[in-house]
């Protein structure tokens, strides 16, 4: 495989052109020509790598195609992997954030200055840090295809330093507060999600996307294998992960609520006939229909108005499971298996603040069997 320089005469600088094979579509020769080297050394430098990346089978055409025409590919592609939540996310991610910094860059011409200011762009219309990492992240996964597929030789914003978000303390609620919060709760028509979400750790999706056939009584236990949409339209078999499909062990108590609920739901139906609507639902409005996750959170953020309770997240109660779980010493592996947590580790990360007070607790009683047993 050779290549020729020569002068230009018109520029009066130098020109090489070179063979790189035969398009594979029409059979025909393919030339790659680089013009306006100031010497002829500089030329044959470039002629030299350039024989070399041909020799070592590394040289990768450069795309033309515009990056947001590329990203349009790469999400239809990616489309039948996602959920519609997702899906809808990464469109507006296009739309509103990408295409308009990055879109009209030729995707093998991106480079990691464009990435770190498309980034800092990002920043300047004030959006929060982990909407910028969501972000970042669609354009990294994206520009890691294009590398893998070998339409660019290296992902271009895999150099540059990455967003990161600072994790905010997450606030739970004691022993006294969570029952507190029951006892004032016990009106509410949502009480059993409530109930749920302290009681099992399960996600608001999980809770509000339970099915009666998911429900063990005889093996007191329940199956998380379907979540409802954030938007409240829809259903999503599995949970958030492969390891969120999983059972979960019930309590006496939980248990009874669950049996009140479903004799409710049976009254709802055999009520409205064929005006209701029967997704098998344990939570749902009085005609069958799922409960708008907004709606849920109103009415657990009024609870909180009219209470003296640490104010938090509906999402909160998760975590307060999880963490009064540990106080009273249950097996961290019971725990991460309870949350769908792909490893022991997510776990601990998550839930390392809880941690200090076990060890001081641990210590005092190994303490207390030694010297005043």
């Amino acid at each position: 495989m050779k290549g020729s320089i020569k002068k230009n005469k018109q520029t009066g600088k130098w020109d090489f052109v070179i063979d790189i094979g035969k398009d594979l579509i029409t059979g025909k020769r393919k030339q790659k020509k680089k013009r306006g080297f100031k010497t002829k050394k500089e030329a044959e430098k470039a002629l030299t790598a350039l024989l070399n990346e041909l020799n070592e089978g590394s040289y990768i055409e450069p795309s033309k195609q515009a990056y947001s025409d590329y990203m349009y590919f790469w999400i239809g592609i990616k489309a039948h992997e996602m959920s519609i939540q997702t899906l809808k996310a990464y469109q507006s991610y296009l739309k509103s954030h990408i295409s308009p910094s990055l879109g009209q860059v030729p995707l093998s011409s991106l480079t990691p200055i464009h990435i770190q200011s498309f980034v800092g762009d990002l920043r300047s219309k004030e959006l929060s840090e982990s909407t910028i990492k969501r972000i970042y992240n669609v354009v990294n996964a994206s520009l890691n295809a294009a590398a893998k597929t070998e339409l660019i030789k290296k992902n271009p914003a895999s150099t540059i330093e990455k967003p990161k978000v600072v994790a905010k303390e997450t606030v739970i609620w004691k022993w006294d507060e969570v029952s507190s919060f029951l006892d004032s709760a016990m009106s509410s028509p949502y009480y059993v999600a409530f109930l749920l979400a302290v009681t099992t750790g399960m996600r608001q999706g999980e809770v509000l996307g339970l099915r009666w056939r998911d429900v063990d009584f005889a093996n007191e236990c329940l199956y998380v294998r379907q979540t409802l949409t954030h938007d409240g339209k829809g259903f999503k078999e599995g949970a958030k992960s492969k390891a969120g499909s999983r059972s979960v062990g019930l309590d006496a108590f939980t248990l009874s609520a669950l049996k009140k609920q479903k004799k409710q739901v049976a009254e709802c139906k055999l009520k409205l006939g064929i005006a209701y609507t029967d997704n098998d639902l344990v939570i749902c409005s009085s005609n069958g229909k799922p409960i708008n996750p907004r709606n849920l959170l109103r009415s657990f953020y009024n609870l909180l108005e009219k209470s003296d309770l640490p104010k938090i997240r509906f999402h909160d109660l998760r975590h307060t499971h999880a963490s009064l779980m540990l106080q009273q010493g249950e097996n961290i592996k019971l725990i991460s298996e309870r949350l769908g947590h792909s490893s022991v580790k997510i776990t601990l990360d998550t839930y390392s603040h809880v941690l200090p007070n076990m060890q001081q607790e641990a210590s005092n009683r190994l303490a207390n069997k030694l010297f005043n047993g």
